[in-house]
């Protein structure tokens, strides 16, 4: 009987802790677990430019560094100067922007959204804005150019004491220049003739463009020779239009 009554009070003890133990593990708010097991995390960012998706950057990145960290090392990771304005958006599932955390204060045609009460990257931790296993966000670099990437959260990973982080965890495809003038500037007509050259030269061809310039020369020469031809003929002929007529008639003619 006395076994009996001590085996019971063990398995009430046992409940006991496990209910503690449970209402420790669920009932603590989001941020302080998020707290307590960020330093053995690591966020896998994929990373990829809006409107050319073979581009495409993995980035890993712990919970504890900011959206500054996180913006330092993507514009390293595609080569950018990092010298403009920035933004993250925190976005839902779709891709619509809900918050934004800004690089820093700016005002007037600067200012992206006019949101001048969004909270800065240097004073806010990744941890902060990640609530989704697949968490989303939109980062806008160089409000007047508008480089936009989507960076979406694809796993979770243990950290690794020998590793430094912030890191480029993989590259796919060959960033765009950040100042790709050629890709938007028209060109005059001697860098079109200079671009045209250096293409044809590297095929082995003869510049074409030089045969064009030689006819149309050539055409002219020939052009200036028929007007000079034109004129000495005009001046066989007197004011009146009658030289021609003076040809041929004798004085035998005019009696």
């Amino acid at each position: 009987m006395t076994t009996h009554i001590i085996r019971i009070i063990r398995l009430i003890i046992l409940a006991k802790i496990r209910l503690i133990f449970f209402d420790f593990i669920f009932f603590i708010d989001n941020q302080r677990l998020r707290t307590i097991f960020a330093f053995r995390m690591v966020y896998r960012f994929k990373i990829w430019f809006e409107d050319m998706e073979d581009i495409v950057r993995w980035i890993e990145i712990k919970p504890s560094h900011t959206f500054l960290d996180f913006n330092n090392i993507i514009q390293e990771a595609i080569g950018f100067d990092n010298k403009e304005l920035a933004s993250f958006f925190v976005s839902d599932d779709r891709w619509r922007r809900i918050s934004e955390v800004k690089k820093a204060k700016s005002t007037g045609d600067n200012d992206l959204t006019g949101n001048a009460n969004a909270p800065l990257m240097s004073e806010t931790k990744l941890r902060i804005c990640v609530n989704d296993p697949h968490q989303r966000f939109i980062y806008v670099f160089d409000y007047n150019a508008q480089w936009t990437l989507f960076c979406e959260l694809v796993s979770i990973e243990e950290s690794n004491e020998k590793q430094a982080y912030p890191r480029i965890y993989r590259s796919e495809g060959k960033a765009p220049r950040q100042y790709n003038e050629g890709k938007f500037k028209m060109l005059d007509d001697n860098e079109f003739d200079t671009l045209a050259e250096k293409i044809l030269a590297a095929k082995g061809v003869k510049s074409l463009l030089v045969e064009h310039e030689e006819e149309l020369l050539d055409e002219d020469d020939d052009d200036l020779d028929d007007d000079l031809d034109d004129e000495a003929d005009e001046d066989d002929h007197d004011e009146f239009g009658f030289g021609a007529l003076g040809e041929g008639i004798d004085a035998d003619d005019l009696k």
